[in-house]
């Protein structure tokens, strides 16, 4: 390693690979446990740079320049640990950074294997893992070779976020038109038969290669032909489960050799109860379930524990126990020219925390195609289910959304 720490007491280093909105809580809670922050974005006013002691000009795609720079301006102490709190290329970033300074998350050669669906299908089977059956589509492809998996097909990019070009294709002409417009587009996709079922989040951590699950939570999605999440709730009415979920991860674990990192999956329950893996990734799953869902239905700090598990400082696992019921609900469903909204709601029983995604002025669609087409998020909190839903109500009632048009 090529960092050493003096016997003077030089400053433990923690990079934060990104210092977007979405890392100043990672940068925070990393401060607060004491570390010399070192973040890495092209942006210089990164929300999460004014955090930092130490800013690197760079993309998160560039880890070789990301390296090199460490090398360059880094004198002195050690580096304790790297995270993101990104996805794609910033994971595949942090991973090369970690391996090179001996603080390993994922090994470098196998992250390709969780950005790349196709290739991540690939391993669950070989594995043995439940999943939907699919196929890759390339050019060429037979029509009436992807018709055989069975209609309805969910039809995805290879690589992609936030449910972008996620489609629902219910019979030959509907397949027909979404092979048509990614052909054009020169875009490389699977396709994979639709999971009937009842949909969950598995948020947990992985630390020296044990998966540790922190909680489910419930999952509704928008209308078909689209994928877009609109509510999670915790706890999860699958919770009987969480043993079976548990081994799960630590099959996911153990295939991609996973030594420490956070941990998403999406699985399916069947009517049976029998479980399927729609995706893994590893990553912390957004901003809400680990800053906002877990510590409010649990009391567990995620993303503290998880600065502790890749500094490899004192990590404490989960509680099985939840404390109270909470909701994570976007606000969608809405059309025209948002006009206003109230930007100091107050007094509203339950409510945790509340955002909006979209400014004053602009235009909405009713139905929510992508994540990006979320109108903003209100996240609740109850001692039930209906509590929390009705808290979540309520707080949407307090934001006075207008619209026109």
């Amino acid at each position: 390693m090529f960092f050493k720490r003096r016997k003077t007491a030089a400053p433990a280093h923690f990079v934060s690979i990104g210092a977007g909105e979405n890392q100043v809580s990672l940068i925070a809670e990393a401060a607060r446990l004491g570390y010399h922050i070192i973040s890495v974005d092209r942006n210089p006013l990164a929300p999460g740079a004014a955090l930092s002691n130490l800013k690197i000009i760079e993309s998160v795609d560039n880890h070789l320049e990301i390296f090199r720079h460490l090398q360059e301006t880094l004198l002195y102490g050690e580096i304790a640990g790297v995270l993101t709190k990104s996805y794609g290329s910033a994971v595949k970033t942090a991973c090369y950074i970690a391996e090179r300074v001996d603080k390993p998350l994922i090994p470098f050669e196998r992250i390709d294997d969780f950005i790349n669906k196709k290739k991540m299908k690939a391993v669950l089977v070989r594995a043995g893992i439940g999943t939907s059956e699919f196929l890759a589509v390339e050019q060429g492809t037979s029509r009436k070779k992807i018709a055989r998996l069975g209609f309805p097909l969910v039809v995805k990019p290879v690589t992609g976020h936030a449910k972008k070009d996620v489609r629902l294709v219910a019979n030959q002409r509907e397949l027909e038109q979404a092979l048509e417009g990614r052909k054009s587009r020169g875009h490389r996709f699977i396709v994979e038969r639709f999971s009937e079922g009842s949909e969950i989040i598995a948020a947990g951590i992985v630390f020296r290669g044990t998966y540790h699950l922190a909680s489910l939570s419930d999952k509704t999605l928008s209308p078909a032909p689209y994928f877009v999440d609109v509510m999670h709730i915790s706890p999860s009415r699958f919770e009987h489960l969480r043993d079976r979920i548990t081994a799960l991860g630590q099959r996911i674990a153990e295939e991609f050799e996973i030594l420490v990192s956070p941990l998403i999956m999406e699985i399916i329950v069947d009517a049976d109860g029998g479980l399927s893996l729609i995706e893994a990734v590893p990553e912390f799953g957004g901003e809400f379930i680990p800053d906002l869902l877990i510590p409010e239905s649990t009391g567990y700090g995620f993303v503290r524990e998880t600065i502790k598990a890749a500094t490899n400082t004192g990590f404490t696992p989960p509680p099985r126990r939840v404390r109270k019921a909470v909701v994570v609900r976007y606000i969608t469903g809405m059309s025209g020219r948002l006009v206003s909204y109230n930007h100091r709601p107050r007094r509203v029983p339950g409510l945790v925390a509340w955002k909006m995604f979209k400014r004053e002025g602009a235009e909405l669609r009713a139905v929510a195609a992508t994540n990006h087409d979320r109108i903003g998020v209100v996240i609740t909190r109850g001692r039930t289910h209906q509590a929390a839903l009705d808290a979540s109500g309520r707080a949407v009632e307090a934001l006075k959304i207008t619209m026109e048009g």
